[in-house]
Parts: structure tokens; sequence; C-alpha cells
């Protein structure tokens, strides 16, 4: 017989990979000529889309590149930091480009950041995106034993970020 997790926040699924790239646009490339994984939406992940960002617990502003695509049922995203402070900055300089996280879909991203704050998993960064009533939000969490940080994540009904590219160009 199995035992149930007791678990405060149980994971059903990841949807998301994330991994922080210096140079979106020669990365995608890479993607497509060396193993066909695309096509890729490119977008620019800033304020008035983003709002609400917190960067190590205070208010923060910065601006990101991010592209996506879909290998099967799990969504690729890649992210350039482009200019401010972020957790993405922050993995590049401290060890590259990388694996940066793992998305799983909550209904409510504060009190799933709650609870892991509360058991002593540090908040690097979050913030709300898209049309408010939609309430969009993310928030990066480092969860050392499981060597990654976690992204509960409340999709709403989009993003509402600008595309502006793809690759290869459609």
């Amino acid at each position: 017989m199995e035992k149930e997790s007791s678990a405060r926040v149980t994971v059903t699924g990841i949807p998301q990979v994330g991994i922080v790239v210096r140079d979106i646009d020669s990365t995608v490339e890479a993607f497509w000529r060396i193993l066909g994984i695309g096509p890729w939406t490119i977008y620019a992940w800033e304020p008035p889309t983003v709002y609400g960002r917190k960067y190590s617990g205070k208010p923060a502003s910065a601006r990101e590149k991010t592209a996506k695509t879909m290998v099967g049922e799990l969504e690729l995203e890649l992210v350039q930091a482009v200019e401010g402070d972020s957790t993405y900055r922050d993995f590049i300089a401290d060890r590259g480009e990388g694996l940066h996280h793992l998305k799983f879909l909550v209904d409510d991203v504060d009190e799933v950041a709650d609870i892991l704050t509360e058991q002593g998993f540090a908040s690097l960064q979050s913030g709300r995106f898209g049309a408010p009533e939609h309430r969009g939000a993310f928030n990066y969490i480092q969860v050392d034993p499981l060597h990654t940080i976690w992204e509960p994540s409340h999709m709403g009904q989009g993003t509402g970020a600008e595309v502006i590219g793809h690759y290869p160009d459609t």
C-alpha cells in the first residue's frame, strides 16, 4: 500500500521548463538547426505587461526577451535578461547558461509561495502579468533540496506579452 504524501503543495504536472541564455536569437537558431525544435515565438517580457514585480523581496523593474515553443506536451521557454536586476541575470553570472526553472500551475500563487516560504524556501522573484482580472502571477522559489527553482504560476487568460519575432520567420 502506498503512503500519501504529507506535502502541503502537490505538483500534478510540469508544463514548462525554463532555460536562461545569453542570446535568444542564436539559441533558438541552434535548437532549430541541431534538434529541429521549433518554431519559436519571441516575446518582450517587460512593463506594462509585467507589473508588481519583486526581486529579492523588494520592488523591481526589469526587461527580458523570452522565446517559447512546444516539444510534445512540454513548453520550452528560453529567457534572456535585457535590463535590470533579476533572477535570470544572477543565474547567468553565478552558473552560466542552463536549466533555470520548472513551472507548475496553481490556482493561487500567493498561497503556494507562502507555504513554501514558511518551509524555509526563498522567493527569488515574483510578479503579475496580463490583465489584472485574469490574475496572472508567478513566483520563482529556490527549493535547494530539489536542485532547481520551482515556479508556481497562474496563467489566467494569456500573458498579454508583445510578440516581437518568430524563428524561423513565418
